[in-house]
């Protein structure tokens, strides 16, 4: 097992994991699932900040999100966007988040915030993210225009 880096590599991979991420999470929210919305995402992205889960050389797991400079603190921020591991390699979900983390901190960023989505084991990832030392920020709400 290793974590690195998005590579043209495994593009097939992240857009397989990507779909499995919307099937499971956020269809409920978001109907259309764009395959082309997908790999214009993963062409135009900032590679450093797609961390890969490689398992017997296939890419079974993804962490991505944006960084920003907050305005009132000038700090680096990694907003994770996607958090997704395939059900078979779930048990490695936690060292892939370790592993960014560490990435992250040695490159600079100093704040990273992670979401949980409402229909997902809320109350469960609420005490995980805590027991790591998160804290909960903000509460999102949306709706289709």
């Amino acid at each position: 097992m290793t974590i690195e880096n998005y590579s043209d590599k495994w593009f097939l991979d992240v857009v397989k994991i990507i779909e499995n991420f919307h099937e499971e999470a956020v269809g409920e929210y978001d109907q259309f699932f764009s395959q082309d919305a997908v790999i214009e995402t993963i062409k135009s992205g900032d590679r450093n900040n797609a961390f890969l889960l490689i398992i017997d050389e296939v890419c079974q797991g993804i962490l991505y999100g944006v960084q920003i400079t907050s305005p009132t603190s000038g700090k680096r921020i990694f907003q994770e966007i996607i958090w997704y591991v395939n059900k078979p390699f779930r048990k490695y979900g936690v060292k892939l988040l370790k592993e960014v983390e560490k990435s992250l901190q040695s490159s600079g960023v100093s704040i990273m915030i992670m979401a949980v989505l409402e229909n997902s084991k809320t109350d469960k990832l609420k005490q995980f993210y805590t027991r790591l030392g998160y804290k909960p920020m903000e509460v999102h709400y949306m709706r289709t225009l």
